[in-house]
């Protein structure tokens, strides 16, 4: 017989993004009493925090969806504000808002052997005081890019104007007529960078290292496609087309092996592209030049980015920044540059994962000792030592279509719930062989990839790539439908 009835086994999800979304509806469905930890107002995670001007997604929203909502998108790529509107009602709809503690930034996780359950101390963001519950499970839902990179550049302290990094974007700012200055040329940088141009009296763009650039053409849907879109025949044929045509790409690791047909080709599109738009500025686009394979960083998607660039009002340093003096930045060469805000645009802690939360699972091993530099989980779900405690999006589990992957995850942690209670078993915890063959099949198939040509949010301080899956979703889905079972130890 089971332990216990469902609804009295208690399930800690931490964050109410799309992967915290995505568990609590797959286990509440599932009849287990669920508590969302999210730090900020409401659901949505990263759409809710990051709300500088011009950010919307890379990927279609078609794709970029749960497979069990529809979404009435506007367009293509939709902005912040709507993918943020939507995760708010699917929230609603699924019957999750009542399980949510806003506020609440979890912050200590331990183990329990005697109680075969996680003691999950939570604090206040508002005051500061910590509260800890005791739950059966943990399911880890924050999210890749959630703790923003801050540069600590020599002279930061002696600068008088405003500096924030995107993901902590001033409300009501205003810069009309102010000089700006933008750290990063990465994926946010390009959204930024091209709102911002005409709006600042001049914009200074800081370049470390160039990343490929294609053009974002992405269509405005109109009453009769929308309406098509809500079909679920049509929309489901739609969403598959898509699929297969991104899963081509990656299924064998095509798109990230330098120097393939597919990285050729995408290559070469990226430098008709620079054609295009530098033809007249060969200085320009020289500095704009990648020289690694299409994924050595992650590639720019927009059509805005490059001409905002030809401005007269725009200047691109092709140079980090080394430091800060009162009234601006020095770049690498020596060079000062006088900017009344910077913005950092300098990404996240992509390859800290669980960065912020003290991890001590079975026997007091802490996870953050465990891992080190080097980031793994069976699948990006499970790692050994660490009992009843899942991930969302976890090592090595970002690709092309992630929201697929975590309604997998998810599924993948429903199963395993389930059984754990049909054996009525205690506590289950992944195999520590499994964990180390998967990984040592990761290591070589990302260790001659495209990801490790160049320095990258992908990477860990060792240079191991902990962020990226090396293959196509439907591998990924057979291995996780495989062998959710055989992998797991129950006790």
């Amino acid at each position: 017989m089971p332990s216990s009835t469902p609804s009295g086994f208690r399930v800690a999800v931490i964050g109410g993004g799309f992967a915290g979304i995505a568990a609590a509806r797959e286990l509440h469905r599932r009849g287990y009493a669920v508590t969302v930890f999210e730090s900020g107002d409401g659901p949505g995670g990263t759409w809710r925090v990051n709300r500088f001007p011009g950010v919307e997604v890379d990927t279609p929203a078609l794709m970029y969806s749960y497979s069990f909502a529809p979404g009435a998108w506007s367009r293509e790529f939709p902005g912040g504000a709507e993918l943020r509107a939507y995760l708010e009602r699917v929230a609603r709809t699924s019957g999750l808002l009542p399980l949510f503690r806003y506020g609440c930034r979890v912050t200590r996780l331990v183990w329990d052997e005697s109680g075969a359950s996680w003691s999950v101390t939570a604090q206040d963001v508002a005051t500061g005081a910590d509260e800890t519950e005791t739950f059966r499970a943990v399911v880890s839902a924050v999210g890749l890019l959630n703790v923003p990179r801050h540069p600590d550049w020599p002279g930061r302290a002696d600068y008088t104007g405003e500096i924030f990094h995107t993901a902590e974007w001033p409300a009501d700012l205003d810069l009309a007529g102010r000089r700006v200055a933008v750290v990063g040329t990465g994926s946010t940088s390009a959204q930024v960078v091209a709102e911002l141009a005409g709006v600042a009296s001049h914009l200074t763009v800081f370049q470390r290292q160039p990343g490929w650039v294609d053009p974002k053409v992405g269509r405005v849907y109109d009453d009769a496609e929308r309406a098509r879109l809500r079909h679920p025949v049509h929309r489901r044929i739609a969403r598959w087309r898509l699929f297969l045509g991104l899963e081509r790409r990656w299924l064998g690791g095509r798109i990230i092996r330098p120097g393939s047909d597919v990285d050729t080709t995408l290559v070469d599109a990226c430098r008709r592209y620079l054609d295009e738009v530098f033809a007249d500025h060969p200085e320009l686009k020289a500095h704009l030049t990648p020289t690694s394979a299409y994924l050595g960083k992650r590639a720019v998607h927009s059509s805005t980015f490059y001409p905002a660039l030809l401005r007269e009002d725009v200047t691109l340093v092709p140079r980090a920044v080394v430091g800060m003096h009162e009234k601006g930045l020095v770049d690498a060469s020596g060079e000062e540059h006088v900017a009344d805000v910077v913005v950092t645009a300098t990404g996240f802690r992509a390859a800290e994962f669980l960065g912020g939360i003290e991890v001590v699972g079975r026997g007091g091993t802490v996870l953050a000792e465990k891992w080190g530099d080097d980031p793994m989980a069976f699948l990006g779900i499970t790692v050994d030592e660490m009992p009843n405690l899942f991930l969302l999006y976890g090592p090595n589990t970002n690709w092309y279509a992630p929201v697929f992957g975590m309604e997998k995850q998810a599924l993948f942690i429903g199963r395993t719930l389930d059984e754990l209670r049909r054996r009525g078993a205690r506590s289950v915890e992944v195999k520590a062989s499994y964990v180390a063959a998967l990984n040592r099949w990761l290591k070589r198939r990302l260790d001659a990839s495209s990801f490790a040509q160049t320095p990258n949010y992908f990477r860990s301080p060792s240079g191991r790539v902990v962020t990226q899956w090396p293959d196509g979703a439907s591998v990924y889905w057979l291995l996780s439908r495989v062998l959710w079972k055989r992998s797991a130890r129950f006790e």
